[in-house]
């Protein structure tokens, strides 16, 4: 009797290992199943770290005070004698020639590479 009670507990220990593992690999497979699906990557570009003031320039010959003054080293009294200076000479021919403006050096307009053009009358009609 004893050893019919011992195969007995055996056997059901077996079976409840089973239905265990049975009922793991169901989890497993349903989680499988109901999983959502990979979406395909999307390249992401980083985001543009060029600062604003290189995606456009300043057009020495038509800009106002306030866009003259986003040059480097172009405050209120240098945007006045830039607009003085071409209302008197006429407009510039190459952003070099700033130079010739009083309280304006070659160093400084040299720095605005980049950043400042100039556009005759002959450009700037369609």
């Amino acid at each position: 009797m004893r050893e019919t009670h011992l195969c007995t507990a055996l056997w059901r220990e077996i079976l409840f290992i089973a239905a265990c593992a049975a009922a793991a690999v169901l989890c497993v497979g349903l989680a499988f199943w109901f999983a959502v699906p990979q979406q395909p990557s999307q390249k992401q570009l980083p985001p543009d770290s060029t600062p604003l003031s290189e995606h456009w320039y300043v057009d020495l010959n038509t800009a106002d005070a306030a866009a003259l003054c986003t040059l480097p080293g172009v405050g209120p009294s240098r945007a006045r004698a830039l607009i003085e200076y071409r209302q008197q000479h006429g407009p510039f021919a190459r952003v070099a020639d700033a130079a010739a403006v009083p309280g304006l050096t070659e160093d400084l307009v040299a720095s605005w590479e980049g950043q400042a053009t100039v556009n005759t009358p002959a450009q700037t009609m369609p």
